[in-house]
């Protein structure tokens, strides 16, 4: 069931992305800040979501035909007209904002994994030296991947939804703002995880078993994510 409707969401996406392509460019920006206000509300049900957001696209470009604005169907105030929509919504279950969590997770630990095996192949080339696995610290890195993971999309989500419904916030904009936080947290989860002190029994693993377990990781992070 679960996955049908992921398929049924997928479907409502796509449709939605073509049909926007109709709105004039005040309406579509109007209607994107909608659609992402909702989008990043984490409690939501995403299928409900995605039919609420086509309903009010049909809408819009119905309205659009005659002659009127994304503002006459949400009125004065769009945030005030977001928050009743959101408040009638169901909510999503615990269960898939954890999968969604989770494979966040499974991808960032995956990258890292990567990164470390490729170190460990070229470093060396350079007379540098590259550490060993610390069974204790590699506990540590995975609670602070989990809880970072987490921080940082509750800290994405609200930024990007601060900025909407202002004057002068384009899409291209939330793009590069959320690149930009996006690429701060890695960072930030990074050299936290390097900064860590030794501790734990070293596991002398070669270079290739951080690269297949990074590639391995990536592939299972991104299929749950499509799942």
């Amino acid at each position: 069931m679960f996955k049908n409707n992921q398929k049924e969401i997928k479907a409502l996406i796509e449709e939605n992305n073509r049909l926007r392509q109709q709105l004039t460019p005040d309406n579509l920006k109007l209607y994107e800040d909608m659609m992402l206000y909702i989008r990043t509300d984490m409690r939501l049900a995403e299928y409900e979501s995605e039919q609420i957001l086509m309903e009010m696209l049909h809408h819009i470009i119905d309205s659009q035909k005659d002659g009127k604005t994304a503002k006459d169907v949400f009125g004065g105030n769009p945030k005030d007209y977001a928050e009743e929509l959101i408040a009638e919504l169901p909510r999503e279950k615990k269960r898939n904002v954890a999968q969604f969590i989770i494979a966040q997770v499974v991808v960032l630990i995956g990258i890292v994994s990567l990164v470390e095996g490729l170190g460990k192949l070229f470093l060396p080339l350079f007379g540098l030296k590259t550490p060993g696995v610390i069974t204790g610290s590699l506990m540590v890195t995975l609670l602070i991947a989990i809880i970072g993971t987490g921080v940082a999309i509750y800290w994405i989500f609200k930024q990007i939804r601060k900025d909407l419904f202002t004057e002068g916030n384009s899409s291209k904009r939330q793009y590069i703002k959320v690149g930009l936080i996006g690429a701060v947290a890695f960072i930030a989860l990074v050299s936290i995880v390097y900064l860590l002190p030794d501790w734990g029994i070293a596991l002398p693993f070669a270079w290739w078993t951080y690269v297949l377990t990074g590639v391995l990781l990536l592939v299972i992070g991104k299929r749950l994510q499509a799942a």
